[in-house]
């Protein structure tokens, strides 16, 4: 269609703009979700709480926010069991890969941690572009570059990372980063289908509830089982909790861009976390030293930038 038609046609023209509105609606959702993503696990590492034990605690979290998302919404009811197991599975996977990403911030630092376990980037948008078919809405190669630059910006960053653990320690915690990376990859495909067909406000609470499985097997299997929370007062417990609410915006903040800008494209915005994750990791816990490794998180800083650009341009 020519530009004088589109300006004779008032519709087309106010359609076009309502699209574009969307699309930029999708990518704040897309870097909200990073943002809060980065943002979740600082509870653990401010409390020094073991895994297990702020694993259970943010999965209560979980359930509180995603039950109560669920009843302002006014309690939508759509899904059948098959669904519920589905998404009850990819709560399973994902508490196993958080405990995962724990081990791995106690070995290595959070800023050193989240780099490799952002590399699931690049299987997300794979997943989107040849599974669901969103090469054929976006352009798939610079989909694909500015996921490869955003998971280069994880990699260059992630290499400043001064692990507040001893060395011997790292070849663990990068297992455990990789660990969690393939658990956050592999529920990200049946997660894509069930909140198509049910949406994301009926299917958090039942991802919620495999959180809190998976959390509540880890408790009880461990040796000292729930005596473990008698060593954190009430309120670190809390903070955990909180990380349970931080975590569930992320999570519904990402379903949303998913259905705006396509799977490819929003979870590619979502491992922007490493950046705000590095600056926890500088500001809060001193595992950068900032004046030394200032090109390096230049050069980390730029690409995420870069592939960010790429990724707007896609659309």
């Amino acid at each position: 269609m020519n530009p004088e038609s589109c300006i004779l046609n008032p519709y087309f023209a106010r359609t076009v703009t309502v699209m574009q509105l969307l699309i930029i609606l999708g990518f704040l959702f897309g870097v909200m979700s990073a943002f809060f993503f980065a943002l979740y696990m600082l509870p653990q590492k401010l409390g020094k709480v073991d895994h297990t034990t702020y694993l259970w605690s943010m999965g209560v979290g979980v359930m509180c926010t995603a039950l109560l998302a669920y009843m302002l919404t006014g309690c939508p009811h759509a899904s059948t069991w098959p669904q519920r197991g589905l998404a009850l599975i990819c709560g399973l996977v994902w508490g196993l890969g958080t405990l995962a990403f724990a081990a791995a911030i106690q070995r290595i630092g959070l800023a050193l941690a989240t780099p490799f376990k952002n590399t699931t980037g690049i299987i997300g948008t794979l997943v989107g572009l040849l599974i669901f078919q969103e090469y054929r809405v976006t352009n798939p190669w610079m989909v694909l570059s500015g996921s490869i630059l955003i998971v280069a910006a994880a990699i260059i960053i992630g290499r400043t990372g001064r692990a507040d653990t001893p060395r011997q320690s790292s070849a663990a915690g990068i297992g455990f980063a990789l660990l969690a990376a393939a658990c956050y990859a592999s529920y990200l495909y049946p997660m894509k289908i069930v909140v198509k067909e049910i949406g994301y406000w009926e299917f958090t609470p039942w991802m919620g509830a495999g959180i809190l499985i998976t959390a509540t097997i880890a408790v009880l299997t461990r040796r000292d089982g729930v005596r473990a929370f008698r060593n954190y007062p009430p309120r670190v417990l809390a903070s955990a909790l909180l990380g349970g609410v931080a975590w569930t915006v992320a999570l519904l903040s990402l379903a949303a861009s998913m259905n705006l800008i396509g799977l490819s494209i929003s979870w590619s915005l979502a491992q922007l976390n490493t950046v705000p994750a590095v600056f926890f990791g500088i500001l809060l816990f001193h595992e950068v030293h900032a004046p030394t490794h200032w090109r390096t998180l230049t050069l980390g800083l730029v690409a995420a930038i870069v592939g960010t650009i790429l990724l707007g341009f896609a659309k």
